[in-house]
C-alpha cells in the first residue's frame, strides 16, 4: 500500500531574496498543489535563521488557507515550550474556524532555536514539556465539547475561544523517546528522517508499541518527514539540488547561512572533503520522478509509514513545483 504524501515547506530563503519572496513562494507553491494529489502543506517555525523565513506558523496557515480550498494545513511544527498551551489552542482553533476540516496542529518540544535565542522565547512560566501537552489537549478537548474540563481541573473556568470543531493534532520526533510519549498520549506522530537520518524505523516501530488511544487517535498513524527532489532526469535533479548539497556542507560546520544560488553552489560542492560531500549528498532522495517514487515507497514499506512528508529545495520555485508534480504523478 502506498504511503500517503504530504509536502513540508521551510519557506526557504536564498541569497538577495526578502522574507516576502519566500512568504510569495510558499502561497504560489500551495496554489500550484492545490487539489493536485498532496493530502497536507506544513509549514515551520524557525527562530534567528538566515536560511528560513518561517517563525510564525500561525500566521502564514491562515494565509494559506485563504488561497487554497483542498490541502489541509498544518504546523511542522509549532515549538510547544515556546508559547502558552492556552494561546496556541487559541490560535488554532481560531484557524479551524476560518479553514474548518482542514487544520493540523503538529506540536514539538524542542525551541527551534540555538540556546542564546530559545532564552529569549521562554517566557518565565515555562512549565515541563509533558504539563504543557497535556493542558494543550485539555482545553482543545474542552473547546470542541469532546471532553469539558472535570470540577477541580487546575484550569477549570478557562475556556478556549472560539469554541467549535477543533485542529488534528499531532506530535514531532526525531527520537525514539519522543516517538514512545506521542504513543503513550495517543497523538499521531511526524518523525523528521531530515534531522535524523536512518532512525525513523526504530522510532515508528517504538511508537506503535506505546500507543495508546485517545480521542486525538484511536490507532497509531506515523509518518515521516523526507528531503526529496525530482526531475525530468536525474542529472537535472543533482544539478537542481546543488544548492540545498552547499547548504548541507556549511550546516554541517555550524553556519546556518542563506541557500547560495546554483552558481555559487559549486564552489562550496569543489571545496568539500569526499567524506563531507558523501553525508551531505545522502541528505535526500534525487532522481527522476520514477526513481524517487520508488525509493519513496520502499522507504515507507520498510519502516511503516502510513503517510511521507516531502521536503523539496531548488532555486527557482517552478523547479520546486514541478518536482512536487512529478512525485504526485509518479506516486499515483
Amino acid at each position: 500500500m502506498k504511503p500517503a504524501l504530504s509536502i513540508l515547506d521551510p519557506s526557504p530563503l536564498f541569497e538577495g531574496q526578502t522574507a516576502a519572496d519566500a512568504f510569495a513562494n510558499s502561497l504560489a507553491l500551495a496554489e500550484a498543489l492545490d487539489g493536485r494529489g498532496w493530502r497536507s502543506l506544513w509549514v515551520q517555525e524557525h527562530h534567528n535563521a538566515r536560511s528560513f523565513a518561517g517563525a510564525a506558523p500561525e500566521v502564514l496557515i491562515a494565509a494559506l488557507s485563504q488561497r487554497t480550498q483542498h490541502l489541509k494545513l498544518g504546523s511542522g511544527g509549532v515549538m510547544l515550550p515556546n508559547y502558552s498551551p492556552l494561546k496556541v489552542a487559541e490560535q488554532f482553533c481560531a484557524l479551524e474556524a476560518l479553514a474548518p476540516g482542514r487544520i493540523e496542529l503538529g506540536v514539538g518540544r524542542a525551541t527551534g532555536a540555538d540556546p542564546r535565542t530559545s532564552a529569549a522565547l521562554l517566557g518565565p512560566g515555562a512549565q515541563a514539556f509533558p504539563t504543557m501537552l497535556r493542558m494543550l489537549m485539555d482545553w482543545m478537548l474542552d473547546a470542541s465539547g469532546e471532553a469539558p474540563l472535570p470540577e477541580g481541573h487546575r484550569a477549570t473556568g478557562i475556556h478556549v475561544g472560539p469554541r467549535g470543531t477543533r485542529p488534528d493534532l499531532w506530535m514531532l520526533s526525531s527520537s525514539p523517546d519522543s516517538a514512545a510519549f506521542a504513543g503513550a498520549m495517543g497523538l499521531k506522530l511526524a518523525f523528521a528522517d531530515f534531522l535524523a537520518p536512518g532512525g525513523a524505523g526504530a522510532a515508528i516501530e517504538t511508537y506503535r508499541k506505546a500507543f495508546e488511544p485517545s480521542p486525538f487517535a484511536s490507532e497509531p498513524y506515523a509518518a515521516v518527514g523526507l528531503v526529496a527532489l525530482a526531475a525530468e532526469t536525474g542529472a537535472e535533479a543533482r544539478r537542481l539540488s546543488k544548492p540545498a548539497t552547499a547548504w548541507n556542507l556549511a550546516r554541517s560546520t555550524g553556519d546556518f547561512r542563506a541557500f547560495v544560488p546554483s552558481s555559487e553552489a559549486d564552489a562550496v560542492i569543489a571545496a568539500a572533503s569526499p567524506e563531507a560531500l558523501a553525508a551531505a549528498e545522502g541528505r535526500g532522495v534525487i532522481g527522476a520522478a520514477n526513481d524517487v517514487a520508488g525509493q519513496l515507497t520502499t522507504f515507507a514499506g520498510e519502516h511503516g509509514a502510513d503517510e511521507l512528508f516531502i521536503l523539496t529545495l531548488a532555486e527557482r520555485n517552478e523547479d520546486r513545483i514541478r518536482s512536487y508534480e512529478l512525485i504526485a504523478e509518479a506516486m499515483a
